[in-house]
């Protein structure tokens, strides 16, 4: 006899009902594990990249606290950086400048969010910055002096420098040039075109080379010229370079880096394979030359003992740790934890390049900060200001 999805007579099931309480009872079991995970007590075990990561922190931690220890005999957190306070009759009207020499009209840093504004609301304030820092490096000499930017890309700085010191008639005694310096041609194509119609003839001249290359850069220089070296946001190992190509003349610096971490890659560490892209590709220039190797100074690494707990630690090790945090921060970590590894890092970093200055060539140096660069916002408006004989213009700047 047919059997039914039905009680029997007996009051037991029949064959066909197995089959739909299986069903219900699938579903019904994954419902219930999930109760369970919920109302039993939770277990967090980190997994192997947290634990990783939680050991690099405490190391990054270990080693900022060291150095700073070592520095001040005292563990601080004073590791703020002055601004470089610029008086009111150097402020730029930007309304009153005329536009090719605006990098958000001239230069057209894009608006329309309020990122790209405040962009090249910095981007101005960078360049107010240099123009004050020149024009009182241009007071303490008394002979014709040429500008080089260095890592000039498309000459937001060159083109804005040498048109508000031709505005302003800064200096009125002698005669200044500008050497917008890059290895990227097309770079300096586009700044070409942007200061042909706005600038005399013979006031800004390109030259692309590698920064390496300094003898050849001086090459372009008259003889009886004095130089100041300037360089905004040459990446990684660029800024050392500006930095050498000021020493090798004695010439005075103003020097904002970034990309800390850029300056790890070595050149001659690059696969040959690779040696088809050319001089201007950015890991190439930004890499460190043979001749540039970090620390810079003897400050920095008479503080890198080489000890983390019982694990020795390289000082190459330590050093790519300091570059890196200074570059990105050290996640994961709330922004505030991040910004304040970041502008510790930084401010070690930069520290040792300015000591190596002071060590290995007898430079007056000092670490200032751009005006409206909030380090716990935007992690690269330090200035490096370096003199070897313009006395009244260091003191009057830091």
């Amino acid at each position: 006899m047919k059997q039914r999805l039905t009680y029997n007579i007996y009051g037991t099931f029949t064959l066909e009902m197995i089959w739909p309480c299986c069903i219900v009872m699938a579903l019904l079991i994954p419902i219930q594990n999930q109760i369970d995970a919920l109302t039993s007590p939770v277990v967090n075990e980190p997994s192997r990249w947290q634990r990783r990561t939680a050991k690099r922190r405490q190391r990054t931690e270990n080693l900022l606290g060291l150095i700073e220890q070592n520095t001040n005999n005292t563990t601080t957190t004073n590791y703020d950086i002055p601004t470089l306070q610029i008086p009111t009759h150097y402020k730029i009207n930007w309304d009153e400048v005329i536009p090719e020499l605006d990098p958000m009209r001239g230069g057209k840093i894009r608006q329309g969010t309020s990122k790209r504004r405040e962009r090249g609301l910095r981007k101005r304030a960078q360049i107010e910055c240099f123009y004050y820092g020149v024009s009182k490096l241009l007071e303490s000499q008394n002979s014709n002096v040429t500008i080089i930017d260095a890592g000039c890309g498309a000459g937001n700085l060159a083109i804005g420098l040498a048109g508000l010191l031709l505005e302003n008639n800064i200096p009125n005694n002698q005669h200044v040039n500008v050497l917008a310096v890059d290895v990227n041609n097309h770079a300096l194509q586009r700044l070409e075109e942007r200061a042909k119609t706005i600038l005399p003839s013979g006031y800004l001249k390109t030259c692309c080379e590698d920064l390496a290359n300094i003898q050849e850069i001086l090459a372009q220089v008259p003889s009886d010229n004095n130089v100041i070296v300037v360089s905004l946001h040459a990446c990684g190992s660029a800024s050392d370079m500006a930095m050498e190509l000021a020493f090798a003349c004695e010439a005075p610096f103003i020097i904002c880096p970034c990309c800390t971490a850029k300056s790890l890659t070595k050149r001659s560490d690059i696969p040959t394979q690779q040696s088809s892209y050319d001089a201007s590709a950015s890991f190439i220039r930004s890499g460190a030359t043979a001749d540039i190797t970090y620390p810079r100074s003897t400050w920095l690494r008479s503080r890198m003992v080489g000890q983390d707990g019982n694990e020795y630690i390289t000082m190459e090790e330590q050093y790519t740790t300091l570059a890196k945090v200074a570059d990105v921060g050290l996640g994961p970590q709330t922004p505030s934890q991040q910004r304040e590894h970041q502008r510790r890092a930084k401010h070690i970093v930069e520290m040792d390049r300015l000591r190596y200055a002071s060590e290995e060539h007898g430079y007056n140096v000092s670490l200032m900060r751009i005006e409206g660069h909030d380090p716990k916002v935007y992690g690269k408006g330090e200035i490096l200001l370096g003199t070897k004989n313009e006395l009244f213009a260091y003191e009057t700047l830091s």
